[in-house]
C-alpha cells in the first residue's frame, strides 16, 4: 500500500502565499471595525456623559416659562423664578445641586471640578470641568414671560 500526502512538507508554494494574504487583507478590516466600534459603545457606556445629558435636559425644562432669571455667587449659580416657584441650581464642592424653594437640595450633577454660569444678553452659558478632564460647554436660550 502506497501513501498519499495531499501536501509536501518542502515549503510554501505561491499558490499557498496568495490565500494567506487574500484571507489577511479580509480580516484585518474586519478587525479594525470591530474595533472602532467597541470603542464607540465605550464611550456610549460612560455614566458621566449620560449623566451630563440628563443635567442638561432637566435643566431645559426648568428655563421653559421663566419669570426672572440671576447669576448667584459670583457665576457659580443660577437663580431661576418661575410661576411654579424658585429654583436655584449651584455649583457646590464636586456636584452641581437644585434647591426648590428654600428647601433641601437635590444633586442634578456630580464629579465636576469646576464651572461657571453667565447671562450673555438673553441665554444662559454654561461651563463646566470634570475631574477625568472632559468640558462641557451649554447655551440655553432664555424666553422670559411676563
Amino acid at each position: 500500500m502506497r501513501r498519499v500526502t495531499i501536501r509536501s512538507s518542502v515549503g510554501f508554494t505561491f499558490l499557498d502565499s496568495l490565500m494567506e494574504l487574500v484571507a489577511l487583507s479580509i480580516m484585518l478590516p474586519l478587525a479594525a471595525m470591530f474595533y472602532l466600534f467597541g470603542s464607540q459603545y465605550l464611550v456610549d457606556l460612560d455614566s458621566a456623559e449620560t449623566e451630563y445629558r440628563l443635567f442638561s435636559l432637566e435643566l431645559q425644562q426648568y428655563l421653559d416659562d421663566i419669570q426672572q432669571v440671576f447669576i448667584t455667587r459670583d457665576g457659580k449659580g443660577v437663580h431661576i423664578v418661575r410661576q411654579d416657584g424658585v429654583y436655584d441650581i449651584e455649583l457646590y464642592g464636586t456636584v452641581v445641586r437644585k434647591r426648590k424653594g428654600q428647601l433641601g437640595h437635590e444633586i442634578m450633577l456630580t464629579n465636576v471640578k469646576s464651572g461657571e454660569f453667565q447671562l450673555v444678553g438673553k441665554r444662559l452659558a454654561i461651563e463646566l470641568e470634570f475631574h477625568s478632564g472632559a468640558k462641557e460647554e451649554a447655551d440655553y436660550a432664555l424666553l422670559l414671560s411676563d
